[in-house]
This record gives C-alpha cells, sequence and structure tokens, in this order.
C-alpha cells in the first residue's frame, strides 16, 4: 500500500456532501453543534467546571506559588479571589460565542485571525496541550501510586531508579496505569460526560472539606504557616513597592497559569442547550470552588507544617497523603482513609486529564487536519503525547523546556484580548457560520490569502514588549528590568492586545465585520434559538439590502461551501 492509498484510507467521514471541493474545513466534529448533540445545560456546566477550573491538584496548590513570592497567607488569599474573579469574566468573555454559535476554538479563531491564520494559534494551542498532558498524567499517576501505596504498603520499595534517576519503578508504574485508566474515558464524547463530572465534583468536594476538618482538627487551629509565613516558606516579607508588585505579579501569574483553560472554554460551551447556560458556572461557580480550595489548600499545607515540621512544606497532596501514612505507622485506619482521599483525587484528575486536556487535543487537531482526525483521534493522539514529552523529566530533572513552556501565558495573553475584543467590540457578538467555513475570497474572513495581518500584527504588538525579559529569566541573565515586566506580561500584554486590535480596526476596518448569516445552512439552530438570535441583530431593513446589493449576504459563497 503507498502512502497515498494509506492516507485515502485514514480519511475520516465528512459532513454529507455539505464540503468545499478541498476538503479542508469540515467533518462532523468541526461543524457547529446540531440541536441533538447539544445537552448541557447550567448544572451539566457546574459539574465539568468544579473538577476542570476549581477542585484538582492544581487549584489545591495554587498558595505555593503566591506564597513563595514573599506574600502571607492572607495576602496570597486576597490575590487568589482578585484573580479569580477576573478569570469568571473573562471565561464569560471566551466562552459566549461558543455558547451563541456552538463553535469550539479551532473554528472560532478564524474571525480575527483569517480561514488560513487561525492555523497558527490553533498549532500553540496544540503544543501546549502536548506539554500540559504529560504533566496531567504525571500528577494523576502520583495520587494512583499513592492509592496502591495505602492498599500494599510494599509498593513504596520499588525504588529502582529509572530515566538518570528522575523517578523511580513505583512512579513508572503507576504512570502506565494511570494511562491505561484514561483511555476507555477518551473513547466516550462530551456529551456523555454528565454523570462522571458530577460524580467526580462531589468526591473532589467532601475530599478536601475532609482533609480541612482532619487537619484544623489534629493541629488544633490553621497551622504554623499561618502564624509565621515567611520563616517556613523560606522567603523574606515583601514589603513596600516589592509588595505592591509581589500582589501584581501574583494575580498575572495565577491567569497566566489559567490561560489555555480560558481559550478553551468554547470547546463545551458550544454544547450548550441555549446561550447562557455557561455563565452560572463560568461567574460564580469556578471562582468559588477555586477560591476555596486554594484556600483550604493553604490552611491543610499550613497544619503539616506543624504536624510533620521536619517535612518542609507538603503543598502536593500526594506528598502529604504518604508522609501521613508512614507517620501512623501504616495502620489500617489510615491507609484507608488516604485510599479514598487518593480515590477522589483520581476521579478528579482524570476528569482534567481527559476534559481539559485530550479533549482540547482532540478539537485542536481535528480543526487543523479535519480530514485525517475526528476529536477521538486527535484525544488519543494527545494521550499517547503525554509518554513522549516524558513529564518525569520535565518535572524532576534540570531542563529549561518547562521555563519556556510557563512563559507561553506572554504569548496566549494577547490572543484571548483579541478573541474577547474581535467578537464584543468588533462584531458586536455576530458571526457569520457560512464565512468562516469558507476557504476562498468569498469568504469575509479571507482577508490577505487567507491571513488577516491586523491581527497578527496586534499579536505582535502585545508579545515583543516581553521578549527580552522571556530571554532573560529562561538564560538567568541580569536584565532584571526587562524580566521584572516580563513577569507582569499577562495583565500588561492582554491590555496592549485589546487596546491595539480596537485601534487598529477602527483605522483600517475589515469588509462586513457584523455580518450574520442570512438563514441556518448548518441546521445548528432551534426555532427558540433563531429568534434569539434574530433580536440580537441590529439594523434596517435598508441596511441588509445594501449589503446584499454589494454581495456581502454570502449566497455565493454557499456555493462554494455547500456544493460538491
Amino acid at each position: 500500500m503507498n502512502l497515498k492509498a494509506l492516507l485515502r484510507k485514514l480519511e475520516v467521514d465528512q459532513h454529507g456532501e455539505q464540503i468545499n471541493v478541498e476538503g479542508q474545513f469540515i467533518n462532523r466534529d468541526t461543524i457547529p453543534q446540531p440541536k441533538s448533540k447539544r445537552n448541557y445545560g447550567p448544572w451539566s456546566f457546574v459539574g465539568i467546571w468544579m473538577v476542570t477550573g476549581s477542585f484538582n491538584i492544581g487549584g489545591y496548590t495554587t498558595g505555593s506559588s503566591l506564597i513563595s513570592l514573599g506574600l502571607n497567607v492572607w495576602q496570597s488569599m486576597l490575590v487568589v479571589i482578585i484573580g479569580h474573579i477576573i478569570n469568571g469574566f473573562t471565561c464569560v468573555g471566551t466562552g459566549w460565542p461558543g455558547g451563541k454559535y456552538h463553535i469550539g476554538y479551532p473554528i472560532l479563531q478564524r474571525a480575527a485571525w483569517g480561514t488560513r491564520g487561525a492555523d497558527f494559534v490553533i498549532a500553540l494551542r496544540i503544543v501546549l496541550t502536548f506539554t500540559w498532558i504529560a504533566i496531567q498524567l504525571w500528577w494523576g499517576s502520583q495520587v494512583v501510586k499513592t492509592f496502591i501505596g495505602a492498599i500494599w504498603p510494599s509498593f513504596y520499595n520499588l525504588t529502582t531508579p529509572l530515566a538518570s534517576g528522575t523517578m523511580v519503578v513505583s512512579d513508572f508504574v503507576a504512570f502506565i496505569l494511570y494511562a491505561v485508566i484514561c483511555a476507555p474515558v477518551v473513547w466516550f464524547r462530551p456529551q456523555k460526560y454528565h454523570l462522571f463530572f458530577a460524580v467526580s465534583s462531589v468526591a473532589m468536594v467532601i475530599c478536601v472539606f475532609s482533609m480541612l476538618g482532619w487537619a484544623v482538627g489534629t493541629a488544633g487551629g490553621p497551622g504554623a504557616l499561618v502564624h509565621d509565613t515567611s520563616a517556613l516558606a523560606g522567603v523574606d516579607p515583601a514589603k513596600g513597592s516589592d509588595l505592591g508588585y509581589a500582589f501584581v505579579f501574583g494575580i498575572s501569574s495565577m491567569l497566566g497559569g489559567l490561560s489555555v483553560h480560558l481559550l478553551h472554554q468554547s470547546d463545551y460551551t458550544r454544547l450548550a442547550r441555549k446561550p447562557g447556560d455557561q455563565v452560572f458556572s463560568q461567574l460564580v461557580i469556578v471562582p468559588l470552588g477555586t477560591i476555596l480550595n486554594s484556600l483550604i489548600g493553604i490552611i491543610v499545607t499550613s497544619c503539616a507544617a506543624q504536624l510533620y515540621p521536619s517535612e518542609g512544606l507538603l503543598w502536593e497532596p500526594f506528598y502529604l497523603f504518604q508522609v501521613v501514612q508512614s507517620d501512623s505507622g501504616n495502620s489500617g485506619r489510615t491507609r484507608c482513609a488516604v485510599a479514598f482521599a487518593s480515590l477522589a483525587f483520581i476521579c478528579g484528575q482524570l476528569g482534567l486529564t481527559v476534559c481539559g486536556n485530550t479533549f482540547s487535543g482532540g478539537i485542536d487537531l481535528a480543526g487543523l487536519f479535519p480530514r485525517y482526525f475526528t476529536i477521538r483521534r486527535g484525544a488519543y493522539l494527545t494521550l499517547c503525547m503525554g509518554f513522549v514529552m516524558q513529564p518525569w523529566s520535565l518535572l524532576n530533572g534540570a531542563s529549561k523546556f518547562l521555563t519556556v513552556i510557563s512563559a507561553f501565558s506572554t504569548f496566549l495573553a494577547p490572543m484571548i484580548a483579541i478573541l474577547i475584543a474581535d467578537f464584543f467590540i468588533l462584531r458586536h457578538r455576530r458571526l457569520s457560520l457560512l464565512h468562516l467555513f469558507t476557504n476562498s475570497p468569498k469568504s469575509i474572513y479571507w482577508s490577505f490569502h487567507g491571513f488577516n495581518i491586523r491581527t497578527f500584527g496586534c499579536w505582535l504588538a502585545g508579545v515583543i514588549p516581553f521578549l527580552p525579559g522571556f530571554a532573560s529569566n529562561v538564560e538567568k541573565s541580569g536584565l532584571t528590568g526587562a524580566i521584572r515586566l516580563y513577569k507582569l506580561g499577562f495583565i500588561v500584554g492582554f491590555a496592549i492586545g485589546f487596546i491595539t486590535y480596537i485601534l487598529v480596526n477602527l483605522i483600517w476596518p475589515p469588509p462586513s465585520p457584523d455580518l450574520e448569516d442570512d438563514e441556518d445552512y448548518f441546521g445548528t439552530f432551534d426555532n427558540a434559538q433563531t429568534e434569539y438570535v434574530e433580536r440580537q441583530q441590529v439594523g434596517t431593513d435598508e441596511e441588509k439590502e445594501e449589503k446584499e446589493d454589494a454581495g456581502e449576504k454570502g449566497s455565493s459563497a454557499s456555493v462554494h461551501v455547500l456544493g460538491a
């Protein structure tokens, strides 16, 4: 079998006859979701984002990075509160287009970046997803390790070093087992996740609050870290202007850490039964849940520092579980508690790994290569990349790669700003689905050979000021001022990208920025939502006639997209 025949065999089913000649833009997983596939109501979103956005290992350990800046516990919590309130509003902004038009991130990006230029931002997110899946797999494997160790304590004796000492045999066995656990969950479509996320979110909430009760009750209070943060954390307390900088840097770094989460909102809001079903969870549940989880993580770690002073600060729950079990002499009661707590974290981490990483990678690959990838195929490839990226080396070795990847929020901040400014300011919350799927100059999103030069310029304006600091931070050079500016990159980069994009498009406006389809070409909307969309259209009949006379209505483009 030659290569051409193999590629032909790998092609996925397309969207019936509704496909352009090149077959580049449509398959069944990338089209706007029809009503039959949209089964997420307000409480479904609560379940999914309680796990992926709030109650997970990353949220639990948020305080560690903030306290390392010289902030005390209460200052850190104030940063968490402010940061996640901002995060909630930003989630609403990035997720609203998906909820209204039922399209995911790859398709949505074509409006601002061009029908071909969107491939750049899709590829960028794929790189990040391949890295994050590795990290999430590793964290998940560590709670699998504590679960097995609670049942068979001798499992911890498998300490033969592997991979140049970056892990031991028990780590590798747990990693393989966790990946095997993930594999069948990846098979299911996101429409089937409701029960799993409901169970996972309830299990995680019960677990972390139980940990809080145990820690405070055993330590007799909130713990040593609350009373003397700087001594236990090993950092001098921030004062004066340094305190103000640390405060703003903390907010910026927290938002930067959530930047990938902010970008994939439409991947799930596209499954909303009606526009707005996702807002309650984004605006209330995710910020509140993350604030509570972060506070619990800080207090439990503070209590653990008092109970186990020789162990340092046990921020990661899996390290805490091992210490608690060992200190108890492997008592049956403690092992049972550790097993149940580990199982809850496995469920929570499984939701984050599959929903927040493999699914996002799948939808990006389906958007970038729709001829060969469905979401399911892309999700399994993303899962496999968790092995290729070797997370044991990334997290436990001396590689600069993780430093580089962690700086990617500087590149994502202007992208998030452009997405929000484009949809809400430039296009007045209107998109043409027909033109988003048209790969020719007939599309209003075509711009220059499929690339929107305005957007690339605005993105660069939001990135270039931070490149000297980025390079200095990686190489540990002495450009202190550049590094301090770079560390505020998310907030400042977002502001530059947002303002620049609005100004550039005022000076150099794109054609028909607020054009909307004259009919439901993809069978996306039911009657109720069609009426909802029509009510939000602004413009007189005369304006619509002028657009039609100018050839902007899109009927000619429909031949390109819908004609075989």
